[in-house]
């Protein structure tokens, strides 16, 4: 533990993005900022000032957290700061940051000790000893919560009612709910930070390839036909297992690795224990150095086998929820989903731990292996979303289900080959966030052999794969795709794909709408 002035803080310097959002968040629970328009009837009452944040996997939240504890402390002489979380790795994560930011945390969870201002709390643990804690005179005076879309559970709701006074932050990859449920009954407002796309053209997350599963592909016609919904609505464990822990099945996620990421190392996400091990097995016995872990994996045991991965001695961490949240290994080279999903929020968890740099690796790509067609309910990972929506509990997060259903029996799958959706632009700079406003303005359509794509001078945004591609008219341009017929969509200056080409005709009327047309006569107006 840290036993250094918190003076050493203030020489940690943070990027421009962490500084803005630190900057907000300070306004918000100084009350500094506007009352957002979502405050809740029962939270106007509350004294305490609240706010969640967004912001990517593998962008320094830990550390904007940290800096918000310094503030605390450097500003209030009462309360102590409460950092709570559901997972024991989050905690140990969090204690990792505060020590390298000279903060002490005080004693472990299980000691009692009423003169310490920083406290690391599993919620489980807080909620059994929370009136101890207050008979012993402790109080929290901001209570910071990790991975805040956990917050909606009963535990959080009541602290947050038990300590109304205390600030309250929560920091979060994803604030949005398989359900549609609210966070503004916990939090005032949700301050949103630039997306991943920005994060990845300035340098700042990895850039990444992207291939999943054939349309028609047997494993897309298996998990199209999954039926069971568990208690958190996703798919069902016994089912997904039952249907895709199978030997064929495992053959070609091998397969899989050994096409697209071969001598790299990464992680597998698996449905459970069962699979995970029977993956791991196949694995070894084709040579591919592998690892079954999950949460019920002695502590130490983990610790060495995730070491082992960051010496290159294990190829594999084949795991069980274990690494989609609080994971910090930027060596991670590919990312293979062998589970399917419905969440959104667990699809860019489980990505997201294959987007963090790695400094010793400045040209690192990361390979993100899709066997379970999780590309087709959610699209790319850095998909601009609207988070507000979601937040307000408007919006679920959650793919969307095939409305069709096909019959397995009779069907043919001739198409077994992964498809590439994604190719990494490698052209990744530090850039201010004006920097990339001008970058992003200089985006051009190209023709290249009869094709066109996007770039910038000699910076691809997007290979010539286009029939035509119109100049922008704001954000957006006019893609075109066919020979003899031809169908139209939209792309904004990153490339993304805003409307799919798949429409006879499309006009810009504004930089919000788009009208569209399938076929004569029923044309429709898309909101941007």
């Amino acid at each position: 533990m840290c036993r250094i002035s918190n003076e050493a803080m203030k020489k940690i310097k943070l990027y421009d993005y962490q500084q803005d959002m630190l900057d907000n968040i300070i306004k918000v629970l100084s009350g500094d900022s506007l009352t957002s328009m979502h405050i809740s009837t029962k939270q106007k009452k509350h004294k305490g000032y609240s706010v969640m944040v967004q912001m990517p996997t593998g962008t320094g939240k830990t550390y904007v957290t940290a800096s918000v504890v310094k503030w605390f402390l450097d500003n209030h002489d009462q309360g102590e700061v409460w950092i709570v979380a559901h997972r024991r790795e989050l905690l140990e994560q969090m204690q990792q940051t505060l020590d390298r930011f000279c903060l002490d945390y005080g004693e472990k969870e299980m000691v009692l000790k009423s003169k310490v201002r920083i406290r690391v709390l599993s919620i489980q643990w807080l909620t059994r000893h929370v009136d101890e804690l207050e008979k012993a005179g402790c109080t929290p005076g901001l209570i910071i919560v990790d991975e805040a879309h956990h917050a909606i559970a009963d535990s959080y709701q009541d602290v947050f009612v038990r300590y109304e006074e205390a600030l309250k932050l929560g920091m979060t990859a994803t604030p949005c709910r398989l359900a549609k449920k609210s966070f503004t009954g916990l939090f005032e407002r949700l301050l949103v930070s630039p997306c991943t796309n920005d994060f990845i053209m300035r340098g700042y997350l990895s850039p990444y390839d992207y291939v999943v599963v054939g349309k028609s592909s047997t494993d897309q016609l298996v998990v199209d036909q999954l039926k069971g919904r568990g208690s958190d609505g996703d798919y069902a464990i016994k089912e997904m297992d039952e249907k895709l822990n199978i030997p064929q099945t495992i053959q070609r996620l091998y397969d899989s690795v050994k096409k697209y990421a071969d001598g790299k190392k990464g992680i597998v996400y698996a449905i459970d224990i069962v699979h995970a091990q029977a993956i791991a097995a196949c694995y070894n016995t084709l040579g591919l150095k592998s690892v079954a872990l999950d949460s019920k994996t002695p502590a130490k045991k983990r610790q060495e086998m995730v070491e082992a991965f960051r010496r290159s001695e294990i190829d594999c961490l084949v795991n069980v929820n274990l690494f989609d949240e609080g994971f910090d290994c930027p060596d991670v080279e590919f990312i293979q989903m062998a589970r399917p999903t419905l969440s959104l929020a667990k699809y860019l968890q489980m990505v997201g731990r294959g987007l963090r740099i790695n400094k010793e690796n400045k040209d690192k790509v990361c390979m993100i292996i899709d066997n379970v067609g999780n590309y087709r309910k959610f699209g790319l990972p850095d998909k601009p979303r609207n988070w507000e929506i979601m937040f307000v509990g408007m919006r679920a997060g959650k793919g969307i289900i095939p409305t069709y259903v096909k019959k397995m029996h009779n069907v043919i799958a001739v198409n077994d080959e992964m498809v590439t959706v994604k190719k990494a632009n490698t052209a990744r700079k530090k850039m201010t966030v004006k920097q990339l406003k001008s970058y992003l303005k200089s985006v051009v359509p190209f023709e290249k052999d009869g094709r066109w794509g996007l770039r910038v001078k000699d910076d691809i945004i997007v290979k010539p794969i286009y029939t035509s591609i119109s100049d922008f008219k704001g954000d957006y341009a006019v893609c075109c795709i066919g020979i003899q017929r031809f169908l139209y969509g939209l792309l904004d200056r990153r490339g993304n794909i805003i409307i799919p080409p798949e429409y006879r005709s499309i006009y810009l009327r504004n930089e919000h709408e788009a009208r569209v047309s399938r076929n004569y006569g029923d044309a429709k107006t898309i909101e941007l």
